[in-house]
């Protein structure tokens, strides 16, 4: 049985026994206790190797490319891919939100004993940092702390570009070592990556059965039911966006695309972290679309730390809702602000679980979102975040995957067989 279909299985499988689990207290201990350490497990296995990974696969990408012309063509390709990508979803996000309001007539009351004033909110706060602050933060002062720290990937990335450009300018003679060595250890990643997929039908049973008997307040996800459709329906024009331009621009089958990257997306749909996703992404671009590796070590990488195109478009939706839901009201040049904030916020945001919450505050006090509203607001979001987050990240590795395609098509990507 291929993979992709025992992960639907665990996935289908989760839902049921958590849902049996859910009506007792013996059956939510059971899984809390016994299964849900499985899931656990499974994504600190995949964080475990998030580093050493991107490390290894984008080093090895860009010592292959041989040529430090090539590799400004290529970044300069999948950058204007990610922004182009990246800067639709916000504006397409704006569009939805402004034609089915979601936000207008909900009762504020309703959520408003969901507050918790006590949460404090500022550390996500952005006063006070510099416009450009996202690229100072981008390079590191120490490589060993950022490569400890999941969290500074952006940090490890930035290095490992500076490493093998410099690598690229010694002799062929003084690269061999190094290169034999990146090779090598990007072998040992790619077993270590097969044995973590193997796995990974357990695990996203535990996952699943975890989040079904932890979904709590029912009540205010019916409350919020407006803002999670016009979110997933932007998600589900995304999706089905992707396939369509690649066959536009690429001549790639619609079905081909689709059912190449759906293990991925199945992964992604369980982890809700692109970083965790991204070796199953790297596999199914490489082995099912039949993108150049060389392609595919040096965009991938890449697209899950800064191409967020769902968290994007969820920062713009959820901005206006809930400036709907207060009665505050948005002008054409505050909209044009949340394009702008949207964006960049997005390529911050770290490729975590609900990482794009922390990124909503900056967007939100761009347009001068009271402040005292800040916990409700936030709460309003997390409320129903857990299950859209998982669909988010579904989007997010499937962008992933369209850039890779387009980024492949001009070399011999068998698009067309």
């Amino acid at each position: 049985m291929s993979i992709h279909w025992k992960v639907l299985i665990g996935i289908l499988l989760g839902v049921f026994v958590g849902y049996l689990s859910s009506s007792t207290e013996l059956g939510v201990s059971l899984v809390q206790d016994y299964i849900k350490p499985i899931g656990v497990i499974f994504i600190k296995t995949l964080k475990l190797i998030a580093v050493p990974l991107v490390f290894v696969s984008l080093a090895k990408g860009i010592t292959e490319l041989k040529d430090i012309n090539k590799l400004s063509t290529l970044g300069g390709k999948t950058i204007a891919w990610y922004l182009l990508t990246t800067v639709f979803a916000v504006a397409l996000g704006l569009l939805l939100v402004n034609v089915f309001k979601p936000g207008v007539g909900l009762d504020l009351a309703i959520l408003e004993s969901f507050a918790d004033d006590t949460v404090d909110f500022s550390s996500g706060s952005t006063g006070g940092k510099s416009p450009l602050d996202f690229f100072v933060q981008m390079v590191p002062d120490n490589i060993f702390s950022a490569l400890s720290d999941n969290g500074k990937l952006l940090q490890v990335i930035f290095f490992t570009v500076l490493f093998s450009v410099s690598l690229l300018m010694l002799s062929e003679k003084d690269q061999l070592p190094v290169v034999k060595l990146i090779e090598s250890l990007n072998k040992v990643m790619l077993n270590i990556v097969d044995l973590i997929i193997a796995f990974s039908p357990y695990a996203v049973f535990a996952l699943m059965a975890t989040l079904v008997v932890e979904i709590q307040d029912p009540a205010i996800f019916k409350a919020l039911l407006s803002y999670a459709l016009v979110l997933l329906f932007g998600m589900l024009v995304m999706l089905a966006l992707y396939p369509l331009f690649a066959r536009l621009l690429t001549g790639m089958p619609i079905m081909r695309f689709v059912k190449g990257i759906l293990p991925a997306q199945l992964v992604a749909l369980t982890t809700s972290s692109s970083m965790a996703t991204l070796p199953v992404t790297m596999e199914c671009v490489q082995d099912n679309l039949k993108i150049d590796d060389e392609i595919v070590s040096f965009v991938c990488p890449i697209g899950a730390t800064v191409n967020m195109d769902a968290t994007s478009l969820m920062q713009s939706i959820a901005a206006v809702f809930v400036c709907q839901v207060i009665g505050y009201e948005l002008s054409l040049a505050d909209q044009l602000t949340i394009v702008v904030t949207a964006s960049m916020a997005s390529i911050g945001a770290a490729a975590a679980p609900s990482a794009g919450i922390v990124m909503l505050v900056m967007v939100l006090e761009s347009v001068g979102f009271p402040s005292d509203k800040l916990p409700l607001a936030l709460t309003m979001i997390l409320a129903v975040d857990r299950p859209l987050d998982m669909c988010r990240t579904v989007v997010n590795i499937s962008g992933d995957s369209f850039v890779c395609v387009m980024v492949g098509r001009g070399k011999k990507t068998e698009v067309t067989s």
